[in-house]
């Protein structure tokens, strides 16, 4: 019989609130997943364009990436035994095509000090490396329909190449894979089921009210609720506690036919181009996907009620990501028509993800994580259940930040990077982080 009293209770059933579901369930709280959509990782993560990459400014985003590639390589083993099929990760590597004047050196001091793979290559390695692919610098990003769009390439471009990176071949299967395995110990998932309040008792989380009407009682309430994460802190009333305050995106991607020198098959891969200002990777079936950087001419829809947004790929933004990838893949085919989906990011205005404890005791947050984070899911777990454990046993995370020992790789990971009050993180202001 399902518990009305659970000690945790998780808002949100994508691939975050799954992930952390597994690891409190492990560590023998009982838990209770509430989400008001159909499906398991049915919104922003089924949305996901899953890359497996390494590429940030700070040490603790390489180190989570890169602990977090070591449990997607065993990701059966780190699930457990469940039934029905498994995601797969898919090594193709990455290429970072780089904008002018676009600073190396954060990547290759994590880089080296972690072990982690790379090549520089200047233009001429890149052509005889790719020679599918323009070498040129079209720099700045422009839309379609200003005649500099298609003006040519100006200079030389150069790259930076990390081999190991890859994706993940379902991000929706993924959440389930998760889900499926905090279920086999002990979680409770209740869809179509929307939460309207946060119950409190003094300045400690007391848990949720539904929107049918009943509650649901727990000391220890978790926010990961995507692209309604910043009205689910206003329920609790720790907005203005959250200086890093998430917003709703709308995003679009898109699929092309892959172009037969660039196919999953003929060794194509994984490419973020900030000169140009966008990415692309192909995937099984002889399809490629592609989308936005967030270059500065192109408009930012940010949407208030994530209830109520567009939900279909639009002409304007297919032509500026598309047309885009085929000038530095002139063999790419571009399609008459859009084909593809829009759905919401949950971003912060640094683009890094908050992992972190409120002034609401009780009330924890894994937001502003979509985009780009979706690659740490197997260790965000993890961390929740290690930050929780510790601030619930009495640590001042604020003051004394809570470390993560990664088992992989046997590095430690300073939560306090993911700080809801930090320092805004430099970055290269995109989903790249």
């Amino acid at each position: 019989m399902e518990s009305s009293n659970p000690d945790v209770v998780i808002i949100g059933a994508g691939v975050v609130g799954a992930t952390i579901a597994l690891e409190l369930q492990r560590a023998g709280r009982s838990v209770t997943v509430v989400d008001k959509g159909e499906a398991v990782g049915g919104g922003s993560t089924s949305a996901s364009s899953a890359l497996i990459r390494f590429n940030y400014s700070t040490r603790s985003g390489v180190v989570a990436a890169w602990e977090s590639l070591h449990l997607w390589k065993q990701w059966a083993e780190h699930l457990g035994p469940i039934e029905g099929p498994l995601v797969s990760f898919l090594q193709t590597g990455m290429l970072l095509v780089e904008s002018p004047e676009f600073d190396r050196a954060p990547y290759r001091k994590n880089f080296d000090a972690l072990g982690i793979d790379y090549e520089e290559l200047d233009n001429q390695a890149l052509a005889d490396r790719f020679p599918s692919l323009e070498t040129g610098r079209f720099w700045p990003p422009v839309r379609p329909d200003q005649d500099q769009f298609f003006a040519d390439p100006v200079g030389l471009t150069g790259a930076f190449y990390t081999p190991q990176a890859g994706f993940i071949d379902d991000p929706q299967l993924a959440a389930s894979n998760l889900m499926d395995a905090a279920r086999r110990h002990g979680t409770i998932v209740r869809l179509r089921t929307e939460v309207t309040g946060i119950l409190r008792q003094g300045n400690r989380v007391n848990g949720v009210t539904l929107a049918d009407g009943t509650s649901l009682t727990s000391s220890v309430v978790v926010n990961a609720a995507g692209p309604w994460s910043s009205q689910i802190n206003l329920l609790a009333g720790v907005g203005d506690d959250v200086a890093m305050t998430p917003q709703a995106l709308r995003q679009e991607v898109h699929v092309v036919p892959a172009s037969d020198d660039f196919s999953l098959e003929n060794g194509g891969l994984m490419v973020a181009d900030l000169d140009l200002g966008f990415y692309m990777r192909p995937q099984p079936g002889g399809t490629m996907i592609v989308g936005g950087v967030e270059a500065d001419c192109d408009p930012k829809v940010w949407i208030d009620n994530p209830d109520e947004f567009f939900d279909t790929p639009t002409v304007d933004v297919w032509e500026a990501q598309v047309w885009r990838a085929a000038r530095r893949l002139p063999s790419l085919t571009v399609p008459n028509r859009p084909v593809g989906l829009a759905s919401l990011y949950d971003v912060t205005p640094d683009w890094t993800p908050i992992y972190d404890r409120t002034c609401l005791d009780g009330f924890y947050l894994a937001c502003g994580t979509s985009g780009n984070q979706f690659k740490n899911a197997p260790l965000i777990g993890i961390m929740m259940e290690t930050l929780i454990t510790a601030c619930e046993n009495g640590q001042n995370h604020d003051q004394e930040p809570v470390q993560v020992a990664c088992q992989q790789t046997g590095l430690s990971l300073n939560l306090g990077t993911f700080s809801r009050n930090r320092t805004p993180v430099s970055s290269t202001g995109t989903v790249l982080g």
